[in-house]
């Protein structure tokens, strides 16, 4: 999804608001932004490839590597009390076992189904954590109401006839939202012990997007139990795949399923005709709302079979 003008101001409301967030001035800062916002106009970019200078240019500017570092270690730590709340008022469907089935371990096809969808509405329920979104967020105002989730898009059925995989690549967004993730990766171990799966992270930090490191926090270090983390190499807030680093080209080439979530994945990889490419995320601006034909703030959850719109 190529940037439009939209998209530049929000980058320059983003920046506004992390010198906000630090307490730092950003007279100067914004004007070289402001810069770069205009030098790569009229370039054919997606949003996140615009944002890697951007970012670049502000971790300079502002002495800070990380400038997002101790906002994604406190996104890990309330993400992890918002999931604990939520398993003990929505505790998973039950698994049910077939009992006229040969395989004495064949779980009900139905059952899988209500299994699913409970952990893909809990995966989702992460996406709504981001800072680089058209709007303000922030934990205490944010809707994380399981009973509210409303998919534009829902598209669980074709994602299970997939799910005989070997392999299935899930490319992550945002800190926080992984410790909802590992509810959705770990439902698919229980249900698909076969399926190898690993856990794509940014190569380098962007807003508040997972890298490696971020994975060492306390909260998150246990979802090695159900998967692989793998650094992709990734400057921006979105997979490109021409950025990736080449183990996790190799890894996105062989995967027998791909699960992209956020709608930085979205708007890197939306344009990819591929069977093996799911796209879940929320949407969080105008822009995208109406690419999709959908209003701000529906879930989706696409099978991206066909070439989206240019």
């Amino acid at each position: 999804m190529i940037a439009q003008n939209a998209c530049f101001t929000c980058l320059q409301r983003q920046v506004k608001h992390l010198c906000q967030l630090l307490h730092i001035p950003d007279k100067h800062i914004t004007q070289n932004i402001q810069h770069i916002l205009e030098s790569a106009k009229n370039k054919g970019l997606l949003p996140p490839q615009i944002a890697i200078d951007v970012y670049k240019t502000l971790a300079r500017d502002t002495g800070l590597s990380d400038p997002f570092y101790h906002i994604k270690q406190e996104s890990m730590t309330k993400a992890h009390h918002i999931v604990q709340n939520l398993l003990h008022k929505y505790p998973p469907p039950p698994l049910l076992f077939a009992t006229n089935s040969p395989d004495s371990k064949q779980i009900k096809e139905d059952s899988v189904y209500k299994r699913l969808e409970w952990a893909v509405k809990m995966a989702i329920l992460g996406n709504v954590i981001d800072y680089g979104s058209q709007h303000s967020f922030d934990f205490d105002n944010a809707n994380f109401g399981f009973e509210s989730i409303h998919f534009a898009t829902f598209c669980l059925p074709a994602f299970i006839d997939k799910l005989s995989a070997k392999t299935l690549l899930y490319i992550a967004d945002n800190a926080g939202e992984n410790i909802f993730d590992k509810v959705l990766i770990a439902t698919l171990k229980e249900i698909y012990p076969h399926i190898e799966i690993y856990y794509a992270l940014r190569g380098k930090p962007i807003i508040n997007d997972l890298t490696l490191e971020d994975m060492s926090h306390p909260l998150a270090k246990d979802m090695q139990e159900y998967c692989t983390l793998l650094d992709s190499g990734v400057r921006s807030p979105g997979f490109v795949y021409t950025d990736a680093l080449p183990q996790a080209q190799a890894i996105y080439d062989r995967a027998d399923v791909i699960l992209a979530k956020g709608m930085g994945n979205f708007e890197c990889l939306n344009m990819h005709k591929d069977e093996r490419l799911f796209l879940l995320f929320k949407v969080k601006c105008d822009v995208v709302a109406a690419y999709c034909g959908v209003q701000k703030g529906a879930m989706m959850f696409i099978h991206n079979t066909k070439v989206q719109k240019e």
